[in-house]
């Protein structure tokens, strides 16, 4: 029997599942010759390509330690973001540079100015790392997540809101109770660090890694004051901050 073409994962497991009887069957019955072992053999070769040719996040193993007949089984990899997020919409005197990886504060004097990512994000999950680098420990800055339905000041009429944290350690949540260790230190007192950010949209919930540092800090999402798709945004204040997407 020739595998038909696959055009879909609930294909590959139909003709899986029905050779995966054939094999349990003559198994049980110990009904089968070595033309059948290499008949099966040649069908699940044919199968392994097509799921390899169908997507390349899926693979079909066997299990080197078992028989053909005992075991086989179907892998699926964790599918992650493998979008490249760069800078799109901002406010204020933000220039936008080395193709959209690049946004500096480039304002006369200190002010406040925005700028997020062009990613929108409704579910699974994914990564986003950069660099941020500080003029100076005067002024704060901050990065969260928003809602892509609010504006990018903040101004709009929506009754939306940003999660995240800022350079001297604060946790933005609106409406949460969450009180800051006043001796936790991470970023604050740093002008430069370098952060990957994870949002994790099907459990409404982000966090980061400090890559100098190595903390990790969680904060749960509340959907209603921040509602899918969610974009990253960034704020600085002063003049000469910026922020570097890294791939």
């Amino acid at each position: 029997i020739q595998a038909k073409e696959l055009t879909s994962l609930q294909t590959v497991s139909k003709e899986l599942h029905e050779l995966a009887e054939r094999l349990e069957k003559a198994r049980t019955d110990d009904d089968y010759v070595e033309t059948d072992l290499q008949t099966w053999t040649n069908m699940l070769q044919q199968l392994k390509d097509d799921v390899n040719t169908f997507s390349s996040s899926i693979y079909m193993q066997e299990n080197p330690k078992e028989i053909l007949i005992a075991k086989m089984y179907v892998c699926k990899t964790l599918q992650q973001s493998t979008q490249q997020e760069k800078f799109g919409e901002s406010f204020g005197p933000i220039r936008i540079e080395n193709n959209s990886f690049l946004a500096t504060h480039v304002g006369l004097k200190n002010s406040t100015a925005f700028v997020r990512g062009i990613g929108e994000y409704s579910s699974g999950t994914h990564k986003i790392r950069f660099l941020f680098q500080k003029n100076s420990l005067k002024y704060i800055s901050s990065f969260d997540v928003v809602s892509a339905l609010m504006s990018i000041n903040g101004t709009s009429t929506l009754p939306y809101e940003g999660f995240g944290w800022s350079s001297d350690d604060d946790i933005y949540c609106p409406g949460g109770e969450i009180t800051v260790d006043e001796n936790f230190r991470d970023m604050k007192g740093e002008t430069s660090f370098e952060i990957e950010l994870q949002l994790d949209c099907d459990n409404q919930k982000i966090s980061y890694i400090n890559q100098r540092t190595k903390n990790q800090r969680e904060l749960n999402v509340d959907i209603t004051k921040c509602p899918l798709p969610w974009q990253v945004r960034f704020y600085l204040f002063e003049t000469g901050d910026w922020i570097r997407l890294l791939h």
